[in-house]
């Protein structure tokens, strides 16, 4: 999905919300958003690129005013502990649900809230927790993917935030109950924003349910575009019966690769009016969209 022109201030939102959080001083915050306005996405003239590519160009100026390589890793470090420590709660809750499979995915995608594009620190854990259940979501897409779930042998699971990657391995266990599947779990090789890093991946113990892999992008980008993955995750894409994308970001990259048509799902919250827009939902409405 190429920008809209609702991508421009809610980049420029996210771009004061970090400097807040990760600069020391004033100074740093001004200097820092002087630079992110001079580049050219901000003119207007520039509209066929992607979100994740101007964030790219965004967070390169995070890095350079910094000197910090990964400069939110205090704060997803704490989106981890959190996240983790709810893990027990959230498993007997979705165990306990009269279908397992829906409270999953449900949960899995209410947890795209702990999201740095709409809150630095993202929604507390046990907030999204007592909120998840009451979400509601479109059965007929529901009963898409899951047919696409039961069908599959191979997948490729592309991570997004910190945190929020405690709820994909809950999910994954239970597809895992469900029938025999291979799973690849994707992370960001490069940190960027709040999105999980093969480190973060180890930490929440998602070795234990799937196959861990970094993306391979040599840049610090929120998204996945298939000509600058690695070609062992490109082959592993090519060769998956199904291939499940959380986030806006992964959204917003891969519904531009037509060859994903017919074997991607995409799981993320509508938090904001394109998204709405495009799938007809109300404002932080869950999204299943099955490209």
């Amino acid at each position: 999905m190429k920008i809209w022109p609702d991508c421009i201030p809610c980049i420029l939102k996210m771009s004061l919300g970090v400097a807040r959080v990760a600069m020391k001083d004033e100074d740093q915050v001004r200097r820092f958003m002087e630079g992110v306005l001079r580049l050219k996405y901000f003119n207007g003239k520039n509209q066929k690129v992607t979100s994740p590519d101007v964030i790219r160009d965004v967070w390169s100026k995070v890095i350079q005013v910094t000197g910090e390589a990964d400069p939110l890793r205090k704060v997803k470090e704490v989106q981890n502990r959190k996240a983790l420590a709810t893990y027990p709660k959230a498993k007997a809750l979705v165990l306990r649900n009269r279908d397992p499979f829906l409270g999953a995915v449900k949960l899995a995608i209410a947890a795209n809230s702990i999201d740095a594009m709409t809150d630095v620190k993202g929604e507390a854990p046990e907030e999204i927790i007592k909120k998840w259940n009451k979400l509601e979501i479109n059965r007929k897409e529901v009963a898409e993917f899951k047919e696409r779930v039961k069908k599959a042998r191979k997948v490729v699971y592309l991570g997004d935030n910190c945190g929020e990657i405690v709820f994909d391995k809950l999910f994954i266990e239970v597809l895992l109950a469900m029938h025999p599947v291979d799973i690849t779990y994707v992370t960001r090789t490069l940190p960027i924003m709040n999105d999980a890093t093969l480190k973060d991946a180890l930490f929440m113990g998602m070795g234990k349910v799937a196959h861990i892999m970094e993306n391979g992008v040599p840049e610090h980008i929120p998204g996945t575009f298939l000509k600058r993955i690695d070609p062992e995750l490109k082959k592993l894409i090519k060769g998956s019966d199904l291939v499940i994308s959380k986030g806006g970001g992964n959204y917003d990259s891969l519904t531009e690769e037509e060859k994903l048509k017919g074997k991607t799902s995409f799981l993320f919250l509508a938090k904001c009016f394109p998204y709405c827009q495009l799938h007809r939902v109300s404002l932080n409405a869950p999204v299943i969209y099955n490209f």
